[in-house]
């Protein structure tokens, strides 16, 4: 039983690998221990994890960009990277107005950047949806995970969208790391997580407001992506190793050869002598104990 526990409980590792353990009540139970925590990006990484920090950084995004409920159209959506010296116009990938929704993806040039989407046209819009998205790619032992997010924005009064918003996206990096259960290289995830910062009271406004308060040609959206100056660290390592379960097993094989043993010397030095001189005493009593059958035989035998 020892053995087979032994085992089991080692191959509870990790835990996104296992179907739940079957050697104990709590199904949950799992060789594995958790520790998260923030770390600045200006702390140097080591070499095995700079792999994972490459891949993220070289990653791809797509935004999608989606304006529910208008009459809008792709000829008026005109989509502008702003710096502090100039103002660029950026190609759009796709755009498509299908059952009155603007579809719209675009391939960003930088991970942090700054946009502007301008819609050149008074159309009432009811709401919209932002995400990015990224390929997936594997280095060696680094994973980085496919990205894929989209956040949709309205107001649960049936507003309509304000003609100047502002968001403010915030990327965090997220890295996974699987230390192994016997000599060997960590496994290294990655992953980016948003973070949103907006106000729905200035995105969305009430339908008579807008008709009452729009002195503008044009509906303008500004997306501002950053990404923070620290990054997610989970760490993932198994609570016994394959070196330690080994020893362990050995320790508790000796023990119970040692039990045994101790059983065996006591029986042999101990309980066996006392059982033959109890025994032998029991013998030699009833060979010295007289019958008075046997005697009164033996006189009568005499008179004759």
């Amino acid at each position: 039983m020892a053995y087979a526990f032994s085992v089991s409980y080692l191959n509870e590792y990790p835990a996104e690998k296992t179907n739940g353990s079957r050697f104990s009540c709590d199904k949950t139970l799992r060789n594995a221990q958790f520790d998260s925590k923030l770390e600045a990006l200006a702390v140097p990484v080591s070499d095995e994890e700079q792999v994972i920090f490459d891949l993220l950084n070289e990653q791809n995004f797509t935004l999608q960009l989606d304006f529910v409920n208008t009459a809008t159209s792709c000829q008026v959506l005109l989509i502008y990277e702003v710096t502090e010296l100039s103002t660029t116009i950026l190609p759009i990938s796709s755009c498509s107005n299908q059952n009155g929704t603007l579809y719209a993806t675009l391939s960003l040039p930088l991970h942090e950047i700054t946009l502007r989407v301008v819609l050149s046209d008074i159309q009432l819009i009811g709401g919209f949806r932002v995400g990015i998205s990224g390929p997936s790619k594997q280095n060696g032992t680094s994973t980085l995970k496919q990205l894929g997010f989209l956040r949709s924005f309205y107001s649960q009064s049936k507003e309509t969208f304000a003609q100047v918003a502002t968001l403010k996206v915030a990327l965090t990096k997220a890295v996974n790391q699987t230390e192994p259960l016997a000599n060997g290289d960590s496994e290294f995830e990655g992953l980016w997580y948003p973070t949103f910062t907006y106000s729905l009271d200035e995105m969305f406004i009430t339908n008579q407001y807008y008709v009452t308060s729009a002195n503008r040609s044009s509906t303008t959206l500004t997306i501002d992506i950053s990404e923070t100056s620290y990054y997610i660290k989970n760490t993932q390592s198994p609570i016994a190793k394959q070196a330690e379960i080994m020893f362990r097993t050995l320790l508790f094989t000796f023990l119970c050869l040692e039990i045994c043993a101790t059983i065996f010397v006591i029986c042999k030095l101990l309980l066996e002598p006392i059982w033959h001189r109890l025994l032998a005493r029991c013998v030699g009593q009833s060979e010295n104990k007289i019958d008075p059958g046997h005697e009164m035989t033996f006189h009568n035998n005499s008179h004759h």
